[in-house]
């Protein structure tokens, strides 16, 4: 899903030695460029709301504005949020659809960083039911990345968690290793993520004592988003890397355990409640 925005800000740069004190041009927009802004605006205001049937109609005349003017960005960014709502409303295939309809698209020209989103966004959609087309479209989006793209950091970060699955613990450490490289400093959370999956492969190596402190980074990352979901991972990986010292780990399951009944995670209740049953070794 694309968050890309552009502003024009004027009195903010100074070209040149005699053009002090000039103000460049904002630029014209169109009024189908601003209504189609719009109609993306407010369909993701009623994704966010969780009101799918309304955001789908929005993206669609938001695609349709985008067309009519043959806005190649315009058309590509609508097109991944098209694919956000299917992939809510269940609707697979057609999510699918809209995704290669930007990887492949000849006669437009869509730019890197939204083709190779549009691969991650593939590899997401169905890494949990098809690995061997998530790694295809994972190499597809590096393909389509090139050196440097706004989506590299968590293309890497999608690599190293397949590879992790798949039991390659190194290549996932290597992987998530480069991903927190690439990464912006603002994007807090990926960082977070990066950090949470070299320390997935430090456990899987059986070197838990390098975990620790990626893991209270990203704890302390994920607690200033308010992340509960992010602070309940840490705290259970926090946990399986500190089994050499049983108290500390229940301490950590304990911790993880309450927040996940505080936010309804049934799930992580579930998990946590047999790890503190366990009897300790």
């Amino acid at each position: 899903m694309s968050r890309a925005r552009r502003w024009i800000a004027c009195g903010l740069w100074v070209v040149g030695a005699g053009l002090l004190g000039a103000c460049s041009t904002p630029v014209v927009r169109s009024a189908a460029d601003v209504r189609a802004q719009g109609y993306n605006t407010q369909g993701m205001d009623r994704f966010k709301a969780a009101d799918l049937p309304r955001a789908l109609v929005l993206f669609q005349q938001a695609l349709e504005v985008g067309q009519s003017i043959e806005d190649d960005d315009a058309i590509a960014a609508t097109r991944l949020n098209l694919a956000m709502v299917y992939l809510g409303m269940g609707r697979q295939d057609e999510a699918l659809k809209q995704l290669d309809l930007v990887m492949d698209e000849r006669r437009l020209a869509f730019s890197a960083d939204r083709r190779a989103e549009a691969a991650l966004r593939r590899a997401l959609a169905v890494q949990a039911s098809d690995r061997e087309s998530a790694e295809r479209s994972l190499d597809r989006a590096v393909e389509l990345c090139g050196g440097h793209c706004s989506v590299r950091g968590k293309i890497l970060n999608l690599k190293a968690y397949v590879a992790l699955d798949a039991g390659r613990a190194e290549e996932a450490l290597r992987l998530a290793q480069q991903a927190h490289g690439a990464l912006d400093k603002q994007d807090s959370l990926e960082r977070a993520n990066a950090l949470r999956l070299q320390s997935s492969a430090y456990i899987a190596l059986k070197t838990p004592t390098a975990a620790m402190p990626l893991l209270h980074e990203a704890l302390k990352i994920d607690k200033a988003a308010g992340a509960s979901e992010k602070i309940y991972q840490d705290l259970l990986l926090l946990g399986h890397a500190s089994m050499d010292k049983p108290e500390l780990a229940k301490d950590y399951w304990m911790r993880a355990h309450d927040v996940a009944v505080a936010a309804k995670n049934e799930a992580g209740s579930r998990r946590t409640a047999r790890l503190l049953a366990a009897p300790t070794p």
